[in-house]
């Protein structure tokens, strides 16, 4: 069966930048397989038409991998379809995580509208997920990993199957291409994946 790949970027990225690049050097190691990728512009300004972005492009590629990075990872992770999803450092409480976040330009905290806090807030419950495989970098410190962030509960309730659907790889939070690669391919190989 042919893998077709889509790639969610993370708040502020770019869907073309280094963890896409690394993907699509993973990916030519997958029998018959493409990738794809979107400028999701609306991330942390409209829930909706993010989530229904993503739908649309899973449609008309047929998609049945989804990856996503930070905030992208946290889209992944709620998105209402049933395909095959790796979150790559997950934003798991974007609600939380995005407005303690600074600008990269003035320095301030992010300013993000009470209606995306609340929609953030109702896809925080997690109810709505399927298949997942996580990759988390154990010196991440822009989430989960220090008293202040503290997601144990949300980790256990996602990444709890009976087969490891998780991976505890060295890096930080945007994550060198080797560091990734000690996710990717195990999370393949929990999907079934085939790679070189």
């Amino acid at each position: 069966m042919k893998t077709n790949i889509l790639y969610v970027h993370g708040f502020m990225g770019n869907s073309r930048g280094g963890t896409f690049q690394a993907i699509e050097d993973f990916s030519s190691r997958i029998e018959d397989c493409s990738l794809h990728t979107f400028q999701f512009d609306t991330l942390h300004t409209d829930v909706e038409a993010t989530q229904k972005k993503i739908e649309e492009l899973c449609g008309k590629f047929d998609i049945n991998l989804l990856v996503g990075a930070s905030l992208g990872g946290f889209y992944t992770l709620v998105a209402r379809l049933p395909v095959r999803k790796i979150a790559i450092n997950p934003c798991m409480v974007p609600s939380v995580e995005i407005p303690a976040l600074k600008d990269r330009v003035t320095g301030e905290n992010v300013k993000i509208d009470p209606k995306v806090i609340s929609d953030f807030k109702t896809l925080e419950k997690y109810e709505i997920y399927s298949s997942a495989f996580g990759i988390f970098g154990k010196q991440d410190q822009t989430f989960h990993f220090d008293e202040n962030h503290n997601f144990s509960p949300l980790f256990k309730k996602i990444f709890h199957s009976e087969r490891k659907n998780y991976a505890m790889v060295d890096g930080q939070h945007s994550l060198e291409k080797e560091e990734l690669s000690q996710g990717f391919f195990p999370a393949l190989d929990y999907f079934g994946i085939k790679h070189s």
